[in-house]
């Protein structure tokens, strides 16, 4: 089925004026977000640098860079990430996943260009957590990699099938950090997400990286904060925003 069915008119003569389902679709989040403006919510921004998240995040910055990662060179994430490793322990066997390897590939979309390196940001969180295991996904099969402590797989974030094979590949395992930073669209976003959500430890996180329409996620956080269940966070960093949730 047509998934902008959705959006469809259900009127005469509606499967003709198909151009009409898109530009229903393309109103639905402006149209949510002034619904939103008849309640109290509010998304508040914090800034990366806030003493909320402040800590001695230079040696992880030093290993993310060394990697090869921009983590820490276009973008300063590697203080949120080094806050997070603080919480959940440096030393824990946690377990690490994240969406989007970088692929080198100039041809396909979010390439890091053919200078990057391909599971940059994996190899730096298995240095500096010396007892995690990391686990990767990435659209482009040819940069799937396995080494010591490092397992990763095929997931197209614009199919949640390819999500739903996840375990088989690295077994049914929690998460306690999931990263999506893969596709950068509010569709691809909220796929890892819905995913992350089900697949998340206790006192686990979740942190979308490189968001750059904050609007497409003001009803998905007021949803979220309704069930009480979850502390979210919209950074404001260098070179991007970062949605953050923490279960509690």
């Amino acid at each position: 089925m047509d998934e902008l069915y959705l959006f469809s008119a259900g009127s005469a003569n509606d499967e003709s004026h198909k151009h009409l389902w898109t530009k229903g679709a393309s109103l639905f989040i402006p149209q949510i977000n002034q619904l939103l403006e008849h309640t109290n919510y509010h998304l508040e921004v914090v800034d990366i640098d806030s003493d909320k998240f402040k800590n001695d995040s230079e040696y992880l910055g030093r290993i993310l860079a060394n990697n090869k990662s921009d983590k820490s060179t276009s973008h300063n994430y590697h203080i949120l990430y080094s806050y997070i490793f603080n919480k959940l322990g440096i030393q824990s066997k946690l377990n690490i996943l994240e969406i989007g390897l970088g692929t080198n590939n100039p041809h396909l979309v979010s390439s890091m260009g053919s200078w990057g390196r391909p599971g940059a940001s994996l190899y730096a969180f298995k240095e500096y957590l010396q007892n995690a295991n990391i686990y990767g996904c990435d659209i482009d099969r040819d940069i799937l990699f396995e080494s010591e402590r490092i397992k990763t797989c095929y997931v197209d974030q614009l199919d949640m099938n390819t999500f739903n094979q996840v375990p088989n590949n690295f077994g049914n395992i929690k998460y306690d950090l999931i990263i999506d930073d893969g596709l950068h669209s509010i569709s691809a976003n909220f796929n890892t997400l819905l995913f992350a959500l089900n697949n998340l430890n206790e006192n686990g996180w979740i942190v979308i990286e490189d968001i750059h329409i904050i609007d497409n996620w003001k009803s998905i956080d007021f949803i979220l904060r309704t069930t009480l269940k979850y502390k979210t966070y919209l950074i404001k960093a260098k070179g991007g925003y970062l949605y953050v949730l923490n279960k509690l």
